[in-house]
């Protein structure tokens, strides 16, 4: 072989060695990724989120919200109650208040009416003084709407009336009020207090002769 050609040849083989040295190496990088790639895959498969919760957990989860949702309901409530409480109270004491000092008032004109009885003051005239004092009682009762009940000489009726004792009477037949021992009263149409009454009967003697 001539040395021109040998010459060639050998440059030939020595390309093609080279050329397959650095396909291995290229293929040995892109299938063994760097240090750098592996941080990279590890720090992507750490920050991956978890699998999402089971229908279970879930389930167990929105019970739970319920309870405390309910819990938290049940505080507000009771505290809705104890401040209700509070002010029903509160107004309560405040119309009692209302109440008393204008009753004083009245206290007040039986003190200087009693004073007066000491001073020798004569009956007629302790007597209108204690009128004015029942009218200025009865106007306050009134003011809230107090008013006395009709009991003398109407039918007995158990929602207004207590049956304290009977009563023979000629004046009123069987059955109706012939006496009134406690007035009762009314505010509205509540009854505040019943009429105490002794309610009218037959004599004995009647019943006799009915008989017959």
């Amino acid at each position: 072989m001539p040395k021109k050609e040998q010459a060639k040849t050998e440059i030939s083989d020595s390309e093609v060695q080279e050329k397959e040295s650095a396909d291995r190496e290229t293929k040995a990088a892109v299938e063994q990724p760097s240090g750098e790639a592996r941080e990279d895959a590890q720090a992507t498969e750490e920050t991956q989120p978890d699998e999402e919760p089971c229908e279970e957990e879930k389930l167990k989860q929105h019970i739970e919200e319920l309870e405390d949702k309910h819990l938290r309901l049940a505080a507000e409530f009771d505290n809705y109650k104890k401040r209700m409480a509070r002010q029903y109270e509160e107004m309560m004491r405040f119309a009692n208040d209302r109440i008393l000092l204008e009753l004083l008032e009245v206290v007040d004109n039986f003190e200087r009416a009693l004073h007066h009885e000491n001073d020798n003051t004569d009956f007629e005239t302790f007597r209108k003084g204690t009128e004015l004092i029942f009218g200025q009682i009865t106007a306050l009762l009134g003011k809230y709407d107090i008013m006395p009940i009709e009991a003398l000489g109407k039918p007995f009726d158990p929602n207004l009336h207590e049956a304290v004792m009977p009563i023979e009477s000629e004046d009123y037949p069987e059955g109706v009020v012939a006496i009134e021992m406690s007035k009762g009263y009314m505010q509205g149409d509540r009854v505040l207090r019943h009429s105490k009454v002794g309610v009218s009967k037959r004599k004995a003697k009647d019943k006799e002769e009915g008989r017959k």
